[in-house]
């Protein structure tokens, strides 16, 4: 498959490399701002968000954040001609990079309420911005150190997610969920924003790495199970045809990025149309829609999971699919990642029933497409290659489907 003389890549990895050599990039960070009299330049920075588009202007997209607090957020955006600025915006020219636009956090015109929602009493903390999509904010009361967290939208679609946490909420309480939710608060729409509690617990991923990762695994195979029994009543319906248009749309977009490998793509598309094609319908049941480990917390007694933004009427096979493709992806020097999704599997059959091992693995192939995006926007040198690689595995999965 592979076509790497022909790959638009060459053309860009000088420059990729530099916008991935972190000292470089976090000492223009700082001497930038601290220019512009934004901050000191004695700040640590560090990359936490990254996306090459080639095809568009911005021709790369950054987020960098200060690595010690008082926290400090700050976007690069990557230009071939000098961009216009407004005001919290600052632009250089860098000899090896081109036309930069540094904007100071918060300013995002496309998300209008942030300034009003960082207002709010507490200590804020950023925990996840996308640029011009969704910023998730942390605050914890001074004095009782209560926890809340608000997630800013572009949209209403948080009036719908607030509308299902308060059902999510109702079923946890009556045991109906064999996990715990964040409890909802409100939806704000002057500000687009949407409030909830507090879930808590800390990460499971350490906890799945260790000697102990399988059981743990298996407890939470058992509990987003749980959702396919309850009396959830999701307003989307995320069918196998929605989910192959999203992959429809994510094959134009990696041709469009990566050429070279668009007949491999087309052949992915038609493999995995005829597989739609063919495995039989099932019905619909309550899903998260995006269990990935990353997504749960876990106490001594009880486990939690949030973000919901996915829940929807569609079949089990895909949030099983999302789970094990996810962990496929971390580092599991250690302790085989094999285990911990066998024994997830096992758990959530025990509740939901036998999977459609087919159908799982056709999801598996939609995820690795997904991933080979991912890889693709990477600000990294060699992300066709990754991409690459995983397009290789999803043409794996979906030959691989006996019929």
């Amino acid at each position: 498959m592979s076509n790497m003389n022909h790959s638009p890549y060459e053309g860009w990895r000088d420059w990729l490399a530099q916008l991935a050599d972190q000292p470089k990039m976090q000492t223009l960070v700082a001497q930038t701002g601290a220019e512009e009299g934004w901050w000191s330049d004695e700040s640590i920075w560090q990359q936490e968000y990254g996306r090459f588009t080639p095809h568009d202007q911005p021709s790369a997209t950054l987020l960098y954040e200060t690595a010690e607090p008082p926290q400090k957020l700050c976007l690069i955006e990557c230009f071939v001609e000098q961009p216009t600025i407004t005001s919290h915006q600052t632009r250089r020219y860098h000899p090896d990079l081109g036309w930069l636009r540094f904007t100071r956090f918060p300013h995002d015109p496309t998300l209008p309420g942030l300034q009003t929602v960082l207002q709010m009493p507490g200590q804020a903390h950023v925990v996840r911005y996308r640029p011009h999509k969704r910023c998730t904010i942390r605050f914890t009361h001074p004095e009782n150190g209560r926890i809340i967290f608000a997630k800013l939208f572009t949209d209403n679609r948080g009036a719908q997610i607030h509308t299902e946490s308060i059902q999510l909420w109702e079923a946890a309480k009556a045991n109906l969920l064999d996990f715990q939710v964040a409890p909802p608060i409100r939806w704000d729409e002057p500000t687009h924003t949407l409030w909830q509690g507090f879930v808590p617990g800390k990460p499971v991923l350490p906890t799945l790495k260790s000697k102990d990762g399988p059981q743990l695994a298996k407890r939470m195979g058992t509990a987003v199970a749980s959702t396919t029994t309850s009396p959830l009543s999701p307003t989307i319906t995320f069918t196998r045809q929605d989910q192959m248009k999203r992959t429809q749309k994510y094959i134009r977009k990696l041709s469009q990025h990566l050429p070279n490998l668009a007949p491999a793509l087309n052949h992915l598309c038609h493999l995995l149309q005829s597989w739609h094609d063919t495995l039989p319908q099932r019905p619909l049941r309550p899903i998260h829609g995006a269990p990935h480990a990353h997504q749960w917390l876990q106490t001594p007694n009880q486990l939690g999971l949030v973000d919901f933004d996915r829940l929807a009427w569609g079949e089990p096979e895909l949030d099983v699919a999302t789970f094990i493709t996810e962990i496929d992806f971390e580092d599991w020097s250690r302790f085989p990642g094999a285990a911990v999704n066998r024994h997830f599997i096992q758990g959530y059959e025990t509740i939901a029933g036998p999977l459609d091992k087919q159908i799982l693995a056709l999801y598996c192939a939609h995820k690795r497409l997904a991933k080979a995006l991912k890889a693709a926007y990477a600000i990294r040198p060699y992300g066709d290659l990754q991409a690459e690689r995983h397009l290789g595995r999803a043409l794996t999965l979906a030959a691989s489907l006996d019929f």
